[in-house]
């Protein structure tokens, strides 16, 4: 069982209550992928997923951003398909705050340095 809630902005949100674990799982589903690009910028949607784990403007390295989620413990990672690039991150329960923040990061302040 899911709850979709709809904030003012549009964005929507799916959450799914499962007590008996300790873990929780964070993903965003962004609406781009390769069905949308012209043949002069195929690929870009798949570039752009892997420069978002390059380095942010208070997560400077590749690194840092690995070792904000992997130092606690967690996983991360991102894919991106024909109409959809998807990025998420699987923490303990206490790291929630963490890894929306690691990934809201990545997602608004990503560097894409040269």
């Amino acid at each position: 069982m899911y709850l979709k809630t709809a904030l003012d902005n549009g964005l929507r949100i799916l959450t799914s209550a499962m007590p008996h674990t300790r873990s929780v799982s964070i993903g965003f589903f962004i609406g781009v992928g390769s069905r949308y690009e012209s043949d002069e910028q195929s690929g870009v949607s798949h570039f752009i997923e892997h420069m978002l784990f390059k380095g942010t403007a208070t997560r400077p390295t590749a690194r840092d951003i690995a070792m904000a989620i992997e130092g606690i413990g967690g996983i991360f990672n991102g894919s991106t398909g024909p109409e959809a690039s998807f990025y998420w991150a699987k923490v303990a329960q206490p790291h929630l705050e963490t890894a929306v923040d690691v990934l809201v990061d990545m997602l608004r302040y990503s560097r894409f340095d040269p």
